[in-house]
């Protein structure tokens, strides 16, 4: 039985650990319905990570009735249509993102590094009377209690020792709020690894009809190409077995690049990350006051760009359900929280996005022609085509959590 609350003061009533797209949407959702909020960022500032750069017209459409989605698309590149494309034959199966126009206020899908959303609002959360952000603050222990949620974090004044109602995990896929309470991160790891190269290089002069996003079968390997605002993303998967270092050193990237084009591996490269791809998921998001989103409660391959944008969606949920609990609702409400997100994240997000992977990566021609004809059926079918459209833009799962009770 639980005691009554001691009087040491809750600096918030909800702490978010992790300042990234799911932690910073779901602040300032929560602040918008008068909630207060503290976010504890271990970095010294937002960080600038380039890992996601697509926006899908339901998490548009989510961010719109925020009015975030508008402010977002000024910062980024609108694509209407994307391709898939075999790249020594110019063989294309184009999917054209209008034809959902009647069920989304943004038809397309937007390129934009995430790190746009999260300086966007780390600037509308900074000067609000209900937030708090805390950079340079790691935190390092939590220990849920019945009617609060004690937590130990580390910043340049020390260790300290905080208190709140409820703390949300959104620190990402290596979450310090997971470990510290020990919980199984069960699941698997994709045999291919990835890399992304941010490159000024105007790939459009050399490759015909390219568009915005372009998913692209070499004979023995797979590429994509990416357009933001002024730079391209080139992603590729390298050689099996070679180590992270070699794998990105300017002599085997350039490599890479010039098998696509011997031009564009003359130019500087930007950026460039390496990725171990998991698909991974909590066997529950609420532990009893310690609540999970995003990439701390479940990992996918980022094949399709959903990875990102169901973190949002996580946020859009955790804060229709957590705002009336704090408003004197029961509790056992964050239940159906539990039940809907994690639903969409196995049997959607972790389903499109194993066959994205799948898909991307086949080499064998045999099993590529079939992909290829069963690519060029879905777009000439316009009910095939517009299915095929609803999955990838994340509208059908955001129609199915709605259902989930």
């Amino acid at each position: 039985m639980c005691g009554g609350r001691s009087d040491t003061m809750v600096d918030a009533a909800v702490t978010i650990v992790g300042a990234g797209p799911s932690g910073l949407t779901l602040a300032w959702w929560l602040v918008d319905q008068g909630i207060s909020v503290r976010v504890l960022e271990r970095e010294a500032n937002i960080p600038r990570d380039m890992r996601a750069s697509t926006f899908h017209p339901a998490t548009l459409d989510v961010l719109h009735e925020s009015g975030l989605a508008d402010e977002l698309v000024q910062r980024g590149t609108v694509v209407s249509q994307w391709q898939y494309l075999i790249h020594e034959t110019g063989e294309r199966a184009v999917f054209d993102m209008t034809c959902l126009a009647d069920v989304t206020a943004y038809p397309f899908r937007l390129q934009c590094e995430q790190f746009q959303l999260t300086e966007l609002l780390a600037a509308k959360l900074v000067d609000h009377p209900l937030c708090t952000l805390q950079f340079n603050t790691a935190l390092e222990a939590v220990t849920p209690q019945c009617d609060r949620v004690l937590f130990r974090y580390r910043n340049t004044d020390g260790l300290q020792i905080g208190d709140c109602d409820w703390l949300v995990a959104a620190d990402g896929a290596s979450s310090q709020v997971r470990k510290s309470l020990g919980l199984n991160f069960n699941g698997t790891v994709f045999p291919k690894t990835s890399i992304t190269l941010v490159m000024e290089h105007p790939f459009e002069e050399d490759i015909p009809n390219l568009l915005g996003v372009n998913y692209v079968w070499l004979p023995d390997r797979h590429y994509s190409l990416m357009r933001l605002r002024d730079t391209w993303r080139f992603t590729y998967s390298p050689e099996p077995r070679q180590d992270r270092e070699t794998a990105l050193s300017d002599a085997v990237a350039k490599a890479h690049i010039s098998r696509v084009s011997p031009r564009a591996a003359e130019t500087t490269i930007r950026s460039r990350n390496f990725y171990t791809l998991h698909q991974r998921c909590l066997e529950r998001f609420c532990h009893g006051r310690v609540l999970f989103a995003g990439d701390a409660a479940h990992l996918n391959s980022p094949a399709g760009g959903m990875g990102m944008n169901s973190g949002i969606h996580d946020a859009r949920s955790l804060a229709d359900h957590l705002v009336p609990v704090l408003q004197g609702a029961r509790s056992d409400l964050l239940e159906r929280y539990d039940r809907r997100r994690r639903t969409i994240a196995l049997e959607e997000v972790q389903r499109l996005s194993a066959k994205n992977y799948a898909k991307h990566r086949e080499t064998n021609q045999e099993k590529r022609r079939l992909i290829w004809d069963e690519l060029e059926e879905t777009v000439s079918d316009p009910e095939r085509h517009r299915s095929y459209l609803l999955d990838a833009a994340m509208i059908r799962s955001r129609e199915r959590e709605a259902t989930i009770e």
